[in-house]
């Protein structure tokens, strides 16, 4: 293979992209992180600039597409020879729409190595908030009080952590949390059977087993891919399942809660709590509702649970650098979408 041009479109991996130039004499990066500018705030809905002359030319050389989030719709239309496009997030749901997605070019993921965990340390930090009722705590510091009042709470060693999703993330969850004597059930859409003691989980379940893992678990966490399939899917029957004072933590994709049915069981006390690191239109721009933010019963945070931008961006890194020494010496991608199942 003579020169591969590899346009990058990923302001989060930095300005300092020799990371690239050092895999291979044949690698020429082409640097377009100007045209993405990054989102400062979250609710603020804008269309990255990309319509220049500049970007236009870039596209029309561009052999390999690292692209991060947001995704410009009009890529692949403006590049006649691209072969490969690496997304830097784990999820790809924001590239449906975009001819990138619509288009035959192989589309690969981060998938598994993007703040598997950081986002695990989240998830069992959310429940041990509610645990040690810290959540009272809060409460409590808002309202000007100061009580032994409400408290409550239980100890992790001997809850059971659900996970909906048993990939990358939903793994290092299941392994910290056995570290810390937790009993861990999970679904997996891969299976069709249930399977006992794997990837440190004491009981695995098909996907369709979702309202058993909710009936069994303390905190049930989503870490599932958004997929027609999982839009809206922790629903009133799923928190219906729910043990009362059982607690819900998604560090998925807002859109696959249904946030009305979320609301309706905790106001009617069918479950005890939520930690939301995501909500239903975050990445179309829109502020989440203001119920989530009043609720006391909710832990709302900005999308955050990847850590900081090191610890998110290093593992993206290795990831393309190993598929793209795949690609110059044409070798199977890892982490290659199946836009069927889309992820």
């Amino acid at each position: 293979m003579d020169v591969v041009n590899v346009l990058v479109m990923a302001p989060i991996l930095g300005r300092d992209l020799t990371w690239l130039t050092k895999v291979d004499e044949r690698v020429r990066v082409l640097d377009a992180n100007d045209a993405v500018p990054r989102r400062a705030a979250v609710g603020l809905a804008f269309q990255p600039t990309t319509d220049s002359q500049e970007v236009t030319d870039m596209l029309a050389q561009a052999d390999v597409l690292l692209v991060g989030y947001p995704v410009p719709g009009n890529l692949a239309g403006r590049a006649p020879q691209l072969k490969w496009a690496h997304h830097t997030q784990a999820g790809v749901s924001n590239l449906v729409g975009t001819d990138l997605w619509n288009s035959s070019v192989p589309l690969t993921s981060s998938r598994g190595v993007v703040g598997a965990v950081p986002i695990a340390e989240y998830a069992l930090a959310a429940a041990a908030y509610f645990a040690r009722g810290l959540h009272e705590g809060t409460r409590q510091k808002a309202a000007g009080e100061f009580t032994r009042e409400g408290y409550g709470g239980i100890t992790l060693r001997g809850a059971t952590m659900g996970i909906v999703g048993l990939g990358g993330i939903g793994k290092e969850l299941a392994r910290m949390s056995r570290a810390l004597g937790m009993r861990v059930v999970a679904t997996r859409r891969s299976i069709s059977a249930p399977q006992s003691d794997v990837d440190g989980v004491d009981l695995v379940l098909p996907a369709e087993g979702i309202l058993e893992v909710a009936a069994e678990s303390d905190f049930l966490v989503v870490c599932s891919q958004l997929t027609p399939e999982t839009r809206s899917f922790i629903n009133a029957e799923v928190f219906a399942a729910m043990k009362p004072g059982a607690v819900l933590i998604n560090v998925a994709r807002g859109e696959e809660v249904d946030e009305d049915a979320l609301l309706d069981a905790l106001k009617e006390g069918r479950i005890g709590g939520a930690v939301l690191d995501v909500f239903d239109g975050e990445l179309a721009g829109r502020p989440p509702r203001p119920e989530l933010a009043e609720s006391p019963h909710i832990l709302l945070t900005p999308h955050i649970s990847a850590g900081g931008e090191a610890l998110f961006t290093e593992p993206i890194r290795q990831l393309f650098v190993d598929n793209l020494r795949r690609f110059l010496d044409g070798e199977p991608l890892l982490n290659i979408v199946d836009r069927e199942r889309g992820y």
